[in-house]
């Protein structure tokens, strides 16, 4: 069911009620009380006419004497509307007598109300008849107050119908708004624009879904682009194999040590590609959260086989290498020790690609707080403020990557924070644009 046809629904429920309310409770109890109130005389006259009734002068008298009349009045309040009349057996008036009331209303329009006959011993002997009034103004007033009832009703109802017109219309615009956009988003537009320009929560609703889509986007956007890496990615190891191996297969190479070096770098580039698939392999983990494999080992000769690793590297590459492993021999961590392995392999990778001409490395290594701290810092090209929050971005790659097309898929640093965060770690990053940055990974000891 829409939202219109609900409060559709709800207004007539609201109709329904306020009627009822009316009829059981301004009608049966509010308008009666006020006809109680303006005709309280009505009780009084009933009151009155029984006295009569009761009266024994109207069994004993014959009602010669006008003195039975004034015995009668005097029972009667003055201030009601009364008229009382004796006539004889053969029905003619022999006497009339009128309140005060009735004679001040005299000129107005008056109603009988109510009317009693007092019939003396014989019918012969006479009738005593006591009529009594009520003029328009009580009858208007009675009327006057249940034509204000229905006026407020009727008012309230037209006022409410208003209002939820102008609800529904408040509610529906974004709404349809916000269905028009999702139709665009499903056929494939990423241009959001709204013309809802109120400050309430369907604006702020409006302006999130604005920023999803975004969001999606630019995940779009890196997806496309981590394509295009894995291609090149591919593409540079295979055409290095598949050029070695020619050549090796036409058989012009018949010098051992030169084919054992070729294949040799055969070998190496299928290991980039074998760490290319790790890592894509990785990133399909992401969502479930990557499996860990721990095990206990010491941290001085892992870092030390690191330190080794990359001394060689760093300074084919033209750099300078430096390491200050500052943990005892002994010092044994529980962790994932292959998964730790790649987050430093990374971060060693990314500070020679991203370092000067002649640039420095330094690795180190402390025990602080019950934690490991592992620092790896660059005297490279720095990162700029505003991209340093996306760095860890799935498919964010840095400006010089992109203008290089060095490739890479943009997921290093997102499978590395998903590493150490699973070892109830933290990584961090500080730099500055032109001298350079410092990684940092901390873990705990003890786990």
């Amino acid at each position: 069911m829409t939202i219109g046809k609900r409060l559709f629904l709800s207004f007539l429920a609201v109709i329904a009620l306020n009627l009822l309310s009316y009829k059981f409770i301004f009608e049966n109890i509010i308008v009666e009380q006020i006809k109680t109130d303006r005709h309280e005389q009505f009780k009084q006259e009933m009151d009155a006419a029984a006295k009569v009734r009761l009266n024994q002068l109207l069994r004993s008298y014959h009602f010669k004497d006008p003195v039975e009349s004034r015995e009668i009045s005097e029972q009667l309040p003055d201030d009601m509307m009364y008229v009382i009349t004796i006539e004889d057996g053969r029905g003619n008036t022999m006497y009339t007598k009128e309140s005060e009331a009735y004679r001040l209303k005299k000129d107005s329009s008056k109603k009988v109300v109510s009317e009693y006959h007092f019939e003396h011993d014989s019918t012969s002997l006479g009738t005593t008849i006591i009529r009594f009034y009520t003029d328009d103004s009580d009858i208007l007033a009675t009327k006057g107050v249940t034509m204000v009832v229905i006026y407020i009703y009727g008012s309230v109802i037209i006022v409410g119908l208003l209002l939820i017109f102008m609800l529904v219309r408040w509610i529906l615009r974004p709404v349809n708004e916000l269905s028009v956009l999702t139709q665009d988003i499903k056929a494939g537009k990423r241009e959001v624009s709204f013309s809802y320009k109120a400050n309430d929560e369907f604006a702020a609703l409006l302006h999130s879904f604005a920023d999803m889509v975004e969001q999606l986007r630019i995940s779009e956007d890196r997806q496309q682009e981590l394509i295009a890496a894995i291609a090149h990615d591919f593409r540079t190891p295979l055409t290095t194999i598949k050029g070695y191996a020619s050549y090796i297969a036409s058989g012009r190479i018949t010098d051992i040590e030169r084919i054992r070096r070729q294949m040799g770098k055969i070998e190496q580039k299928v290991g980039d590609l074998d760490e290319l698939l790790d890592e894509l392999q990785d990133y399909s983990r992401l969502s479930n959260e990557l499996p860990l494999t721990t095990n206990r080992f010491r941290l001085h000769h892992f870092m030390r086989q690191i330190s080794e690793e990359y001394k060689t590297k760093v300074r084919d590459a033209g750099l300078h290498f430096h390491s200050k492993i500052r943990v005892s021999p002994e010092l044994h961590i529980e962790a994932d020790e292959f998964k730790l392995r790649r987050v430093l392999q990374n971060l060693l990778n990314n500070a020679i690609y991203y370092n000067k001409p002649d640039g420095s490395i330094l690795l180190t290594c402390d025990q602080r707080d019950g934690q490991v701290v592992i620092s790896v810092i660059d005297k490279g090209e720095g990162i700029a403020e505003d991209e340093l929050p996306k760095i860890f971005t799935k498919f964010y790659r840095a400006e010089k990557s992109r203008n290089r097309n060095n490739g890479g898929t943009g997921l290093g640093l997102t499978i590395c924070q998903s590493i150490i965060e699973r070892h109830q770690g933290q990584i961090t990053v500080t730099s500055e644009l032109g001298r350079g940055s410092c990684f940092t990974v901390s873990i705990p000891i003890h786990q």
